[in-house]
């Protein structure tokens, strides 16, 4: 790496430094090296797959193969140079790679991988006692059957509460109740595979094998959201919508919904926002929350508050960039 000239095309062309090779890496990289640039990406895992592969839940075998051979071709193009397992901040200091490397431009590319700390004051500290964060758990969702996998692994607990509103808290609601579907049936002696409940869903699995749902006796978790159902982010509201057009799709997000908690069997309580930890001998045992009211398109915090307890707690708040030294932020954002 110590030979950044060597990868120009020709002297006059401009080379850039994107760092992360995943979805967006990939097609910054393609569309520059397409105008004539050359290109060094620099990816901080072995493979440029980033979210496809560790944030999309394992049933997603068709998206997540498409997504592979799509990223695959784009840092394949002419000019574009892939460099794996390095990651800047840690193998490469920032602001040497923007001031002394000779780069025309660095482009940020690189995610978001941090879990947003759910907004309870010294929640934290009560990681893996009671509190799971995303991003680790669907990474180990994915993984954990893979031969030598030795990282980190979760238990799928019934009754759990979700904290979140977008579609990664759905997907770890899915996990949930997937799982816990395929343990009581393998109490059964029944097998079943996680693709196959994922596709179907859960009542006609089921069904096949002449069962309801409450044959199971699992109580299934919860998705606790901020907002009205109808704000979850799961169709997006076209910029410019008529007030008619934008019900519309707000409509199709409760549709949307109601079909996911019919077929994963999961329940939802809007319009509430946690407030305080419920702790006993040291684990977290549940969240007070507040209920709210949406305002001019806001959260307005409500004086009601109510307790709700769980096996454990899963936070799916939403992702933010990992801090980078040499990067100014602005919260939990970059500041650019």
């Amino acid at each position: 790496m110590g030979a950044m000239h060597d990868v120009s095309r020709n002297s006059e062309s401009p080379c850039v430094a994107v760092i992360g090779g995943a979805t967006a890496g990939a097609e910054v990289s393609a569309r520059l090296a397409d105008r004539g640039a050359t290109v060094v990406v620099f990816e901080q895992n072995p493979r440029p797959f980033g979210k496809i592969e560790d944030g999309l839940p394992r049933w997603h075998v068709n998206l997540r193969n498409k997504e592979y051979a799509t990223i695959r071709e784009k840092l394949s193009r002419e000019g574009v140079h892939f460099v794996p397992n390095t990651k800047i901040g840690r193998d490469i200091d920032f602001p040497e790679l923007v001031e002394t490397w000779g780069f025309s431009a660095v482009v940020l590319a690189n995610g978001a991988w941090n879990d947003r700390s759910l907004p309870i004051e010294g929640i934290d500290a009560y990681i893996d006692k009671g509190l799971v964060y995303q991003n680790p758990f669907i990474i180990a969702f994915n993984h954990e059957d893979e031969p030598g996998y030795d990282g980190r692994r979760y238990e799928y607990p019934d009754d759990a509460i979700v904290v979140g509103g977008g579609l990664a808290s759905i997907d770890v609601a899915k996990v949930l109740m997937l799982e816990t579907t395929r343990a009581r049936l393998a109490d059964r002696s029944i097998d079943v595979s996680i693709e196959d409940l994922e596709v179907k869903g859960i009542p006609k699995i089921l069904a096949g094998f002449d069962l309801a749902f409450e044959d199971l006796g699992l109580a299934g978790c919860t998705i606790f959201y901020r907002r009205d159902i109808a704000d979850m982010p799961l169709s997006e509201i076209p910029e410019g919508a008529t007030p008619e057009r934008a019900e519309k799709v707000r409509a199709g997000r409760r549709k949307i919904l109601d079909k996911a908690m019919t077929k994963f069997r999961f329940k939802m309580e809007p319009l509430c926002a946690p407030d305080a930890a419920l702790v006993e001998n040291d684990r977290l045992v549940g969240i007070r929350f507040r209920r709210t009211r949406i305002e001019n398109g806001r959260v307005q915090m409500e004086d009601e508050t109510f307790e709700r307890r769980g096996s454990c707690i899963f936070s799916s708040i939403g992702s933010i960039p990992e801090a980078i030294s040499g990067i100014e932020m602005k919260g939990e954002l970059f500041d650019f």
